[in-house]
């Protein structure tokens, strides 16, 4: 029967199943507005950076950069071949350079780098001064460049001893390197770490007892450093209740 005491029961449970699954599905759209991720549009709203996306690099940045070049050198021997040295070539060298981005994903960065020499040819060379040019590629992360430095180690004491009874050093002169370099830079608050890895040869004036003559060594080159990025401008348009007192 319609009106029976048994149908009241299952009627009053439908009524409120059917509320509740009226309040899910109002609240859903809610829930999942809030739950979703905001845009770079709305973060740029906000005045703040996506950190999900990689920026291009600014048009005009500055590295200091710590910048290590490695050529194993020439080998020389004692009178009577008792005991041998194998030279080395490592200038350790701070490296300041200026970077320039443009046609968006060409770059041109001309450098200076000055230090001294961790090799075991300090004694002959143990200073050094490198200007460069390089340029390529240079996208939000990866970098890929090709370019000229040259290498000049100052003083130059040919066979220099270390005065502990080492042998006669070499002096490698008017040093010209051409060489290809791959970079990643990642982005961190205003800077940016950069490490780059170029690999080339080396043209150079070889002094060393009775070799006096130009030939190629390769080169291996190593830098790490800070690509500095100018501070943000306070924005004009914030709501009096973010503006600071």
């Amino acid at each position: 029967m319609a009106g029976s005491p048994r149908s009241r029961p299952a009627s009053a449970t439908s009524r409120r199943l059917g509320i509740a699954a009226l309040v899910v599905a109002l609240a859903a759209p809610a829930t999942a507005r809030a739950s979703r991720r905001p845009t770079t549009a709305e973060l740029a709203e906000e005045g703040l950076d996506d950190p999900r996306r990689r920026q291009l690099p600014r048009r005009h940045r500055f590295r200091l950069a710590f910048l290590t070049d490695y050529v194993r050198a020439t080998r020389a021997c004692n009178a009577d071949a008792t005991r041998c040295t194998r030279f080395h070539y490592a200038p350790f060298l701070l490296d300041f350079a200026y970077q320039l981005q443009f046609l968006r994903y060409a770059m041109l960065r001309p450098s200076l780098g000055i230090g001294g020499n961790l090799g075991n040819t300090r004694n002959a060379q143990p200073m050094a001064i490198q200007p460069g040019l390089h340029a390529g590629y240079q996208g939000a992360f990866i970098g890929v460049a090709f370019g000229y430095s040259y290498l000049l180690p100052f003083p130059n004491n040919v066979n220099a001893t270390n005065n502990r009874g080492g042998l006669g050093q070499p002096v490698l002169w008017n040093n010209h390197i051409v060489a290809g370099e791959v970079s990643v830079t990642t982005k961190i608050d205003r800077g940016a770490l950069n490490f780059g890895l170029r690999v080339g040869g080396m043209k150079t004036h070889l002094m060393h007892f009775e070799i006096d003559r130009v030939r190629w060594f390769p080169v291996l080159t190593i830098t790490a450093g800070w690509f500095f990025g100018p501070r943000k401008r306070k924005s004009q348009g914030l709501p009096a209740a973010r503006q600071s007192p």
